[in-house]
Protein backbone atom coordinates (compact mmCIF):
# COMPACT_ATOMS: atom_id res chain seq x y z
CA UNK A 1 0.00 0.00 0.00
CA UNK A 2 0.97 3.31 -1.25
CA UNK A 3 1.66 5.55 1.83
CA UNK A 4 1.50 4.04 5.48
CA UNK A 5 2.00 0.10 5.66
CA UNK A 6 -0.45 -2.40 6.37
CA UNK A 7 0.54 -2.04 10.47
CA UNK A 8 0.04 1.60 9.92
CA UNK A 9 -3.40 1.48 8.06
CA UNK A 10 -4.80 -0.73 10.67
CA UNK A 11 -3.52 1.42 13.65
CA UNK A 12 -5.01 4.52 11.78
CA UNK A 13 -7.95 3.74 10.55
CA UNK A 14 -8.51 2.51 14.34
CA UNK A 15 -8.22 5.66 15.54
CA UNK A 16 -11.01 7.31 12.55
CA UNK A 17 -8.02 8.26 10.29
CA UNK A 18 -10.10 9.28 7.05
CA UNK A 19 -7.31 9.29 4.72
CA UNK A 20 -6.05 6.07 5.69
CA UNK A 21 -9.64 5.15 5.13
CA UNK A 22 -9.59 6.19 1.80
CA UNK A 23 -6.38 4.28 1.28
CA UNK A 24 -7.83 1.50 2.23
CA UNK A 25 -10.90 1.59 0.25
CA UNK A 26 -9.01 2.49 -2.86
CA UNK A 27 -6.42 -0.82 -2.37
CA UNK A 28 -9.25 -2.73 -1.77
CA UNK A 29 -12.50 -1.52 -3.82
CA UNK A 30 -12.00 -3.05 -7.21
CA UNK A 31 -10.28 -6.20 -5.60
CA UNK A 32 -13.45 -6.74 -3.40
CA UNK A 33 -15.33 -6.09 -6.50
CA UNK A 34 -14.21 -8.48 -8.91
CA UNK A 35 -14.24 -11.46 -6.18
CA UNK A 36 -17.76 -10.39 -5.32
CA UNK A 37 -19.26 -10.85 -8.83
CA UNK A 38 -17.46 -13.78 -9.57
CA UNK A 39 -19.70 -15.56 -6.89
CA UNK A 40 -22.32 -13.08 -7.35
CA UNK A 41 -22.23 -12.55 -11.04
CA UNK A 42 -24.82 -9.82 -10.80
CA UNK A 43 -22.70 -5.79 -10.70
CA UNK A 44 -25.31 -4.44 -8.76
CA UNK A 45 -25.12 -7.07 -5.97
CA UNK A 46 -21.12 -7.12 -5.82
CA UNK A 47 -21.20 -3.41 -5.42
CA UNK A 48 -23.64 -3.93 -2.27
CA UNK A 49 -21.62 -6.68 -1.41
CA UNK A 50 -18.22 -4.03 -1.10
CA UNK A 51 -20.44 -0.67 0.23
CA UNK A 52 -21.68 -3.16 3.16
CA UNK A 53 -17.56 -4.58 3.73
CA UNK A 54 -16.36 -0.71 4.23
CA UNK A 55 -18.88 -0.03 6.56
CA UNK A 56 -18.18 -3.07 8.41
CA UNK A 57 -14.80 -1.71 8.51
CA UNK A 58 -15.41 1.70 9.29
CA UNK A 59 -18.47 1.07 11.69
CA UNK A 60 -15.85 -1.72 14.11
CA UNK A 61 -12.80 0.40 13.54
CA UNK A 62 -11.95 0.66 17.25
CA UNK A 63 -11.69 -3.12 17.48
CA UNK A 64 -9.04 -2.97 14.54
CA UNK A 65 -6.31 -3.22 16.09
CA UNK A 66 -6.82 -6.68 16.57
CA UNK A 67 -6.69 -7.89 13.11
CA UNK A 68 -3.49 -9.64 12.51
CA UNK A 69 -3.76 -9.78 8.48
CA UNK A 70 -5.84 -7.18 7.11
CA UNK A 71 -6.15 -9.01 3.67
CA UNK A 72 -7.38 -12.27 4.66
CA UNK A 73 -9.46 -10.52 7.45
CA UNK A 74 -10.86 -8.40 4.64
CA UNK A 75 -11.80 -10.98 2.01
CA UNK A 76 -13.34 -12.48 5.43
CA UNK A 77 -15.71 -10.15 5.21
CA UNK A 78 -16.73 -9.90 1.38
CA UNK A 79 -17.00 -13.97 1.54
CA UNK A 80 -19.35 -13.58 4.55
CA UNK A 81 -21.48 -10.38 3.18
CA UNK A 82 -21.48 -12.51 -0.49
CA UNK A 83 -22.68 -15.52 1.83
CA UNK A 84 -25.64 -13.03 3.33
CA UNK A 85 -26.68 -11.89 0.09
CA UNK A 86 -26.87 -15.25 -1.85
CA UNK A 87 -28.99 -16.20 0.84
CA UNK A 88 -31.44 -12.90 0.52
CA UNK A 89 -31.06 -13.82 -3.22
CA UNK A 90 -32.30 -17.24 -2.81
CA UNK A 91 -35.09 -15.99 -0.98
CA UNK A 92 -36.04 -13.06 -2.68
CA UNK A 93 -35.34 -16.13 -6.19
CA UNK A 94 -37.98 -18.69 -4.17
CA UNK A 95 -40.27 -15.69 -3.59
CA UNK A 96 -41.10 -14.46 -7.11
CA UNK A 97 -41.08 -18.34 -8.21
CA UNK A 98 -44.38 -18.79 -5.58
CA UNK A 99 -45.57 -15.36 -6.14
CA UNK A 100 -45.42 -16.59 -10.24
CA UNK A 101 -46.78 -20.34 -9.34
CA UNK A 102 -49.46 -18.95 -6.90
CA UNK A 103 -50.66 -16.35 -9.84
CA UNK A 104 -50.22 -19.19 -12.39
CA UNK A 105 -53.09 -21.50 -10.86
CA UNK A 106 -55.02 -18.35 -10.30
CA UNK A 107 -55.58 -17.61 -13.10
CA UNK A 108 -55.94 -21.83 -14.16
CA UNK A 109 -58.89 -21.89 -11.88
CA UNK A 110 -60.28 -18.67 -13.19
CA UNK A 111 -59.75 -19.89 -16.74
CA UNK A 112 -61.68 -23.24 -15.86
CA UNK A 113 -64.48 -22.22 -14.67
CA UNK A 114 -64.88 -19.42 -17.17
CA UNK A 115 -68.33 -20.40 -19.51
CA UNK A 116 -67.60 -20.20 -22.69
CA UNK A 117 -70.77 -22.14 -24.17
CA UNK A 118 -73.04 -20.45 -27.01
CA UNK A 119 -75.60 -19.36 -24.41
CA UNK A 120 -73.12 -16.95 -22.64
CA UNK A 121 -72.55 -15.57 -25.89
CA UNK A 122 -76.20 -15.03 -26.60
CA UNK A 123 -76.77 -13.58 -23.31
CA UNK A 124 -74.08 -11.17 -24.41
CA UNK A 125 -75.45 -10.35 -27.68
CA UNK A 126 -79.18 -9.50 -25.80
CA UNK A 127 -77.59 -7.21 -23.32
CA UNK A 128 -75.18 -5.67 -25.83
CA UNK A 129 -78.25 -4.99 -28.06
CA UNK A 130 -80.51 -3.37 -25.56
CA UNK A 131 -77.83 -1.38 -23.82
CA UNK A 132 -77.40 -0.31 -27.68
CA UNK A 133 -81.51 0.18 -28.33
CA UNK A 134 -81.30 2.52 -24.60
CA UNK A 135 -78.78 4.98 -26.97
CA UNK A 136 -79.59 8.25 -28.76
CA UNK A 137 -79.27 7.16 -32.58
CA UNK A 138 -76.00 9.20 -32.83
CA UNK A 139 -74.34 7.45 -29.65
CA UNK A 140 -75.34 4.20 -31.49
CA UNK A 141 -73.71 5.00 -34.26
CA UNK A 142 -70.35 6.03 -32.92
CA UNK A 143 -70.10 3.15 -30.63
CA UNK A 144 -70.61 0.72 -33.66
CA UNK A 145 -68.85 2.22 -35.51
CA UNK A 146 -65.65 1.87 -33.15
CA UNK A 147 -66.18 -1.32 -31.81
CA UNK A 148 -67.98 -3.30 -34.74
CA UNK A 149 -66.47 -1.53 -37.58
CA UNK A 150 -62.93 -1.31 -36.04
CA UNK A 151 -62.73 2.93 -37.13
CA UNK A 152 -60.75 5.05 -34.88
CA UNK A 153 -62.11 8.77 -33.45
CA UNK A 154 -60.94 10.60 -36.40
CA UNK A 155 -62.42 8.89 -38.98
CA UNK A 156 -65.88 8.65 -37.31
CA UNK A 157 -66.05 12.44 -36.28
CA UNK A 158 -65.01 12.90 -40.12
CA UNK A 159 -67.73 10.82 -41.26
CA UNK A 160 -70.59 11.98 -39.14
CA UNK A 161 -69.69 15.75 -39.40
CA UNK A 162 -68.43 16.48 -35.55
CA UNK A 163 -65.77 16.45 -33.13
CA UNK A 164 -63.34 13.88 -32.01
CA UNK A 165 -64.31 14.82 -28.46
CA UNK A 166 -67.82 14.38 -29.39
CA UNK A 167 -66.94 10.82 -30.23
CA UNK A 168 -64.65 9.81 -27.29
CA UNK A 169 -67.39 10.92 -25.26
CA UNK A 170 -70.28 8.93 -26.53
CA UNK A 171 -67.97 5.78 -26.29
CA UNK A 172 -66.91 6.59 -22.68
CA UNK A 173 -70.74 7.19 -22.22
CA UNK A 174 -71.49 3.49 -23.73
CA UNK A 175 -68.69 1.81 -21.98
CA UNK A 176 -69.92 3.19 -18.63
CA UNK A 177 -73.80 1.42 -19.66
CA UNK A 178 -72.36 -1.36 -20.44
CA UNK A 179 -69.57 -2.35 -17.99
CA UNK A 180 -72.24 -2.72 -15.55
CA UNK A 181 -74.73 -4.75 -17.43
CA UNK A 182 -71.61 -7.08 -18.76
CA UNK A 183 -70.08 -7.08 -15.34
CA UNK A 184 -70.27 -11.43 -15.00
CA UNK A 185 -68.77 -11.76 -18.82
CA UNK A 186 -65.77 -9.34 -18.57
CA UNK A 187 -63.12 -11.80 -19.51
CA UNK A 188 -65.03 -12.90 -22.32
CA UNK A 189 -66.04 -9.29 -23.83
CA UNK A 190 -63.06 -7.99 -22.88
CA UNK A 191 -61.16 -10.45 -25.72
Amino acid sequence: MSGYSEIEIIGKVSEGDVVAFGQLVGVYQHRLFHFSLHYLNNEESAKDVVQDVFSIVWEGRAKFTEIKNLSSWIYTLAKNQCLKKIDYLKVRQKHANNLKFRQLELMKESLSSLDTSPVIFDEIKVIISKTLESLSPQARQIFEMSRFENKKNREIAEELGISVKTVEANITKTLKLLKPALKHYLPIVFF
